[in-house]
Order: structure tokens, then C-alpha cells, then sequence
């Protein structure tokens, strides 16, 4: 009997269980119908613990939404947060131009760059230009001269650019008449409106101490009305996780005289703490005169180019525009592959062996740009490398009255540029000439007179 009075109290509670399952089905059949009659399984409503699994996996992307910086830097590929990308989003890219003789060192400022170029100019010498855009840079020195390939790369960019007077010629690398005609946000130390955003450092002797920063520069650029957002295509970057191509390179030589000369052979080591290559060069690691450390990138990339030489000034053109065989060195790796350039505009881009744009490391990027005499070597370590050349460098210049309190701005008048670039010379037939040590001449206006005798 007592078992039959639990029974019928049962009963209610499996009466109430039944109609709520008939009205889940009255749901799914109105679903269905709605929905059409032919629902294939994966279709099919889900069950009741596959909607929780569902509604936990909802939330759990919504926080990764929330809280992911989906922002990372045009030019270099490192994350941002949202207040970092708000602050710099409309900001153009800022390359700036950099002398690369042993009186020019320490440089100043190119720790901060995104990306940096390096590539031979006339007297066998190589040059620097540094593009800025995540960080600020003060000082940023020595500020020097452009020429033709690196105006090519700032219109790629569409950059702002920073220089001190360019190389005015009657043929095609006439960098101050290509300035003008390309429509160059130009920002020249010798030009009234950009030349107040400079000065002289007195602890160096000209033209070797022309100084700059960021913000000086930017100021007069939005005074000047150039304004972004910026243009730039980005290039492809890793992802965490992302496999890594080619074999081991943890050691390069780079040698642009192809003569091992120590003023001119660079080094660059594979940090694996830092997970980025250290640069040498003049004997030992390069560092930044604005910190005292030494210059890292995430990436290392070695781009060979043809290269001649257009006059007898010497000024050097490089082939940057088709394609040619590049080097991409990241993550500790050696991705052989080729470099392509549609036209002067267009972004130059990097291709495996397979036809697939690689994937750069996050993080600063550093281009090495060399001719047909250049010579490069890859090891598997860094401890596999030679002893970098004993490296002498030149006694300091002599300073001068002049020299004790830098004008605030340059004073000297530059040449007056041409309107338009000439036809090709036929003197353009050459290879750039082997460098000697006291082949440092520039061939532009110094913003004022020097008298001192620079060395290599």
C-alpha cells in the first residue's frame, strides 16, 4: 500500500514532465517547418547540452574579442593597443635620412625606427634612411643628403622626408628635381618652412652634426599642411605559433665593398633571448646614441639590385623596380626567395621559392640593398661567424669657433633644383667604384660651411 500512495505521487510530477516534452517537440516541429523540410543533420536543432557547450564557447570569444588589440604597426607589424593605434593611426610615416662614415657614429635615433634602408651612394660609402612611425626619436643625427633610390623608397611609403639637401644633377638621379616632380612631402634642412626643425650639435663638427627629432620634424610638417592617414600597404607578419621556413642563420656577413674592408662589413648575430639580430659594424656592436644599446631587428632582409654608377660625380642608381633574388632572415631562419616591384609606387614585396609573400617576424625591420660587387655570407650560428676586421677609426675633426653655439637653424643656400628628371646618361654604364677610405666626399650643400678634413 505505501508503495502504491508513491506511485500516484509520481504521477503529477511525470503528468508535468510529458507535457513539457510535448511542447519542446510543438517547438521543433514549428522550427522545422519554418525553416523547410529538408534539413540535413547538421541541421538539426541542438541538444540541450550541446547549446551549453555553445553558449560557453559565445562567451569565451566575446571576452577574446573584448579584450584582444587586433592593431599592430604599418610598417613593422608589432601589436598596439587601442590608445596606441587612436594616438598614431593618422600619422605619415617618417623616413629620415643618415650619413654611414665613422663620424657620423653613434647615430642617434634609429633604435626607435620601424625600418631602416642601407645602401651604396657615391664613393663606394653607404647611407642610411630611417623610417619612424610606432615610436618618437631626440635627437635623431647625423642628418644627411638624399639621393635618388631612397627618394624612390619614400614614395613608396608615401612618407614625410627628412634630409639635409639632395644630389642636383642634369640625368636620372637628379634626387632634388625627382622631389619635386613626384610630389615629395619634403622636409629638406635647406628649405624655408622645414629648416627651423634643425640644429647643430656642438660636441660634433659639420656636416657631421646636423640634429633633428620627431616632434620637430612632424610640427613642421602639419605647419606645411602635409597630412595623413598614411597610405602605406602593410607587409605580411607571423603570427605566434606560425611555423617557421628555411634552415638555421644565425650569423651574416654583409661586405659592400666585396673587399672586406673593416670600415665597410657589417655583421649581424641571431639573439635568440631577443628573438632578433644584432647589428656590428665598425669593430663592434652599432648602438643607438640616444640609449647606449645595441641595434636589433626582428627582421634582416638582403635584397641584391644591379647597380651603375650615371656620372662622374659618382652617384649610383640601383634597379629597384622588376624583381631580383632576396634573402629574408627571420626568426633565426634563411628564407631564399625574390623581391618584386611593379612600378616606382608600388610596394616592394618579398616571395618564397614557392611564389608565397613571406611572413615577417613582428618587430623592426632592416633592409640591406646590395650591388653586383657586394658579397654576403650566411652560418648556421652566430659563433660561426669570422672575427669581424681590425678597425682603426679616424681622428676627430678640428673644431672651429663655429662650432661652440649651433645657428638655430641651417643658414647656407642649397643649389637650385632641377624641375624635372632628364633622360638617362650614357655615362650610366659602370659599377658603383671600389671604396677607399677616403672616398667620403658629398657632393651637395652642407647647411654651413666646415673646415674641418672629415676621414673614412
Amino acid at each position: 500500500m505505501a508503495g502504491t500512495h508513491q506511485t500516484l505521487r509520481r504521477w503529477p510530477v511525470i503528468f508535468a514532465a510529458g507535457l513539457l516534452v510535448l511542447a519542446l517537440a510543438a517547438i521543433v516541429t514549428v522550427v522545422l517547418a519554418r525553416s523547410g523540410s529538408s534539413a540535413s543533420p547538421a541541421d538539426q536543432p541542438p541538444t540541450a547540452t550541446a547549446t551549453a557547450t555553445a553558449a560557453r564557447a559565445a562567451t569565451s570569444t566575446a571576452t577574446v574579442t573584448a579584450t584582444a588589440t587586433p592593431f599592430a604597426g604599418i610598417l613593422d607589424g608589432t601589436p598596439m593597443t587601442s590608445d596606441e593605434w587612436a594616438a598614431r593611426k593618422d600619422l605619415l610615416p617618417l623616413a629620415v635620412m643618415f650619413d654611414n662614415t665613422p663620424n657620423s657614429i653613434p647615430h642617434h635615433g634609429i633604435g626607435s625606427a620601424d625600418l631602416v634602408y642601407e645602401a651604396f651612394v657615391e664613393g663606394g660609402i653607404t647611407r642610411l634612411m630611417a623610417v619612424f612611425w610606432r615610436n618618437e626619436a631626440d635627437p635623431v643625427m647625423a642628418v644627411r643628403s638624399a639621393r635618388t633610390p631612397f627618394v624612390i623608397w619614400v614614395d613608396e611609403l608615401g612618407a614625410l622626408f627628412a634630409h639635409a639637401g639632395s644630389a642636383t644633377t642634369n640625368n636620372e638621379a637628379n634626387a632634388a628635381g625627382q622631389i619635386i616632380e613626384w610630389g615629395i612631402k619634403d622636409l629638406d634642412a635647406f628649405k624655408p618652412g622645414s629648416n627651423s626643425a634643425y640644429y647643430r650639435d656642438p660636441t660634433r663638427y659639420a656636416p657631421y652634426n646636423l640634429a633633428t627629432s620627431t616632434a620637430r620634424l612632424r610640427a613642421v610638417a602639419a605647419a606645411l599642411g602635409f597630412q595623413g592617414p598614411p597610405a602605406v600597404e602593410s607587409w605580411r607578419f607571423r603570427n605566434p605559433g606560425d611555423p617557421l621556413a628555411g634552415p638555421p642563420a644565425g650569423g651574416i656577413q654583409v661586405d659592400f665593398s666585396g673587399r672586406m674592408y673593416g670600415w665597410q662589413l657589417i655583421q649581424w648575430r641571431w639573439d635568440d633571448a631577443r628573438k632578433a639580430y644584432g647589428r656590428y659594424q665598425f669593430g663592434g656592436p652599432q648602438v643607438d646614441g640616444n640609449t647606449g644599446e645595441q641595434l636589433f631587428f626582428a627582421t634582416v632582409i638582403v635584397m641584391r639590385v644591379d647597380a651603375r654608377v650615371v656620372d662622374t660625380s659618382g652617384h649610383v642608381l640601383l634597379d629597384q623596380i622588376g624583381e631580383g633574388p632576396a634573402t629574408v632572415f627571420t626568426g633565426g631562419r634563411a628564407i631564399e626567395g625574390t623581391w618584386r616591384k611593379t612600378d616606382r609606387k608600388a610596394r616592394t614585396r618579398f616571395y618564397d621559392a614557392g611564389g608565397n609573400e613571406i611572413p615577417f617576424e613582428r618587430g623592426p625591420i632592416f633592409i640591406e640593398v646590395l650591388g653586383p660587387q657586394s658579397e654576403f655570407t650566411i652560418t648556421a650560428s652566430a659563433a660561426d661567424l669570422p672575427p669581424l676586421p681590425k678597425y682603426t677609426p679616424p681622428p676627430p675633426g678640428p673644431a672651429t669657433a663655429d662650432d661652440d653655439v649651433p645657428p638655430p637653424s641651417p643658414t647656407s643656400e642649397p643649389e637650385p633644383p632641377a624641375t624635372a628628371t632628364p633622360a638617362p646618361s650614357p655615362e650610366a654604364t659602370a659599377l658603383p667604384p671600389t671604396p677607399t677610405p677616403a672616398a667620403t666626399a658629398d657632393h651637395t650643400a652642407s647647411p654651413e660651411p666646415s673646415t674641418a678634413t672629415p676621414g673614412p
